[in-house]
């Protein structure tokens, strides 16, 4: 849940001076929001920004009892960081996995347009080569006129 500045200050035994230092524009942008609590507007920082503030806090020396540090190549790296880092890889893989629906949602709509117009041009060739036979063999006043043209001919000849 997230928390005051004044319950931060009071959870890690420093002034409400001292969290404020910690919270430059950046991590205000990322970790803090206003929120009203008793009608009244209140700054409180996330979760996820209470971890950091956390890991600064009790970094150091007063390591608290229970909380257990490992070593890796690239140092001293808290629990709570490894569970921040965790959360975040979390949400990642959600993210992905709705890209990755929304891709295939979209080639399912692009293959359902090529076929939509591989059927049309289908049709349309179907359609000229019915009207052009239509207009060969079934138009009678042409057949007519064909027909006159070849009479006309004929009775020249002689």
């Amino acid at each position: 849940m997230p928390k005051t500045i004044r319950e931060l200050a009071d959870e890690f035994g420093v002034s409400k001076q001292a969290i404020r230092k910690k919270l430059d524009a950046n991590f205000r942008v990322k970790y803090v929001q206003t929120v009203p609590r008793k009608g009244v507007q209140t700054l409180v920082v996330s979760n996820s920004g209470y971890l950091l503030l956390k890991q600064h806090f009790d970094g150091g020396n007063s390591q608290k009892l229970g909380e257990k540090k490992f070593t890796s190549n690239t140092g001293n790296m808290s629990i709570n960081t490894i569970e921040l880092f965790n959360q975040q890889l979390a949400i990642k893989d959600n993210q992905i996995k709705e890209k990755d629906e929304q891709l295939k949602s979209m080639q399912k709509l692009l293959d359902q347009s090529q076929q939509l117009q591989l059927m049309a041009e289908r049709k349309i060739e179907e359609f000229k080569a019915i009207t052009s036979k239509q207009s060969q063999h079934d138009n009678p006043a042409l057949n007519n006129a064909n027909d006159l043209k070849q009479k006309n001919a004929w009775w020249h000849f002689w």
